[in-house]
């Protein structure tokens, strides 16, 4: 079979296949797309498509054995009309002679939820649907805010919101949450600029990022670039890390984790007991706070809820970590964190989700 018939087969036998494909030139440009590929773009023209920046590695070592393991898990950005993201991929080496060939790209979506989750996302960032609301995290003994959380809000176009609970674990599961990440950034810059204005110069304002978005290559370089570029003192700026999805290096993301704290940058640990994370990301990462899983707050009245709270609480004042209590919903929510050791609380009782309109028109 000659090579213009084989890759003819190729892309006959991928063009209706589940998972999102696209051949790659090494020029960059895009020479093909299956129908999920088109399907998550909104394509009418391949010329829409670009691939920006892919690992040298990949692209200068074809056909080289010992680069196969690179194809497996590779971050690529690419250019869609007016916006640029990184996508994880896979990528597949298809040669045209000994000493080059052509990519077959593989985005690394493994579900049909998945699909509508990144197109919809997609959408939301080229229509400048993202927005993030702010809720306050407070001193239960003294009132004191002493951080801020932003909350990802994505427009569904209709004047609603797409529902974060369907959206973002598809998105940061299928390490796809870097698509709003450089959005929510640019949205941050606003806060900041009023953060002081409105009495909130000491709070640590916090971005969610997922457990994905720490072992992507870009990953430390997008948020120190943030802190440099705005100048932003020691602990302003966090970061509060989803563990929906196990870390796949945990030595990698302690690197990263490191480097960003010596950039000032604070790390908090998110929904901790809810999901894949152990004790033992607590001893092996270098976090400073340890967020408590809204649904430990919600059965604190069961004892061996209770014992629990106490435990994770003794674990951070041996180990110098803050606490935080997500869900603290009413005055007796507050009183059972307080004597369980929680001093700091997140919820409904102190502060709702506000965006930041709110935030410029209350008193703090």
């Amino acid at each position: 079979m000659h090579t213009d018939q084989e890759l003819n087969y190729l892309t006959k036998s991928l063009l209706h296949h589940p998972s999102p494909y696209i051949i790659y030139e090494l020029d960059g440009s895009i020479a093909w797309a299956n129908i999920a590929a088109n399907y998550i773009f909104n394509l009418d023209s391949l010329d829409e498509l670009s691939v920006v920046k892919i690992d040298e590695k990949i692209t200068n070592n074809f056909g080289d054995l010992d680069s196969i393991a690179l194809y497996y898990d590779t971050p690529i950005e690419i250019s869609l009309r007016k916006i640029n993201f990184f996508m994880r991929t896979r990528v597949h080496m298809i040669p045209v002679d000994l000493s080059n060939g052509i990519m077959l790209i593989e985005l690394l979506c493994t579900s049909r939820s998945g699909l509508d989750a990144l197109r919809k996302t997609i959408d939301c960032i080229e229509h400048q649907r993202i927005e993030l609301a702010y809720q306050k995290q407070v001193n239960l003994e003294t009132n004191e805010i002493t951080g801020i959380e932003a909350l990802l809000r994505l427009q569904d176009g209709d004047g609603g919101y797409l529902p974060n609970d369907q959206i973002i674990p598809q998105i940061e599961g299928e390490s796809l949450f870097s698509l709003v990440v450089l959005e929510s950034l640019v949205q941050l810059e606003k806060f900041f600029a009023i953060k002081e204005e409105i009495g909130l110069k000491d709070a640590t304002l916090y971005l969610n990022v997922s457990a994905h978005t720490i072992m992507h290559p870009e990953f430390c370089s997008i948020f120190t670039d943030f802190v440099e570029k705005h100048k932003l003192g020691s602990n302003q700026f966090g970061l509060e890390v989803t563990e929906t999805a196990e870390l796949a290096d945990i030595n990698v993301a302690s690197e990263s984790l490191s480097f960003l704290k010596s950039k000032g940058i604070k790390i908090a640990l998110d929904d901790f007991g809810a999901g894949y994370a152990s004790l033992k990301y607590v001893r092996d990462l270098p976090i400073d706070v340890v967020k408590l899983d809204k649904h430990f707050t919600f059965n604190a009245s069961d004892p061996s809820t209770a014992r629990l709270i106490s435990f994770v609480s003794e674990v951070c004042a041996d180990l110098e970590l803050e606490m935080i209590g997500e869900g603290i919903e009413t005055e007796v929510d507050k009183q059972m964190m307080l004597d369980l050791g929680c001093k700091i609380g997140q919820g409904y009782l102190m502060h709702r989700p506000d965006f930041l309109d709110s935030f410029k028109n209350k008193e703090t």
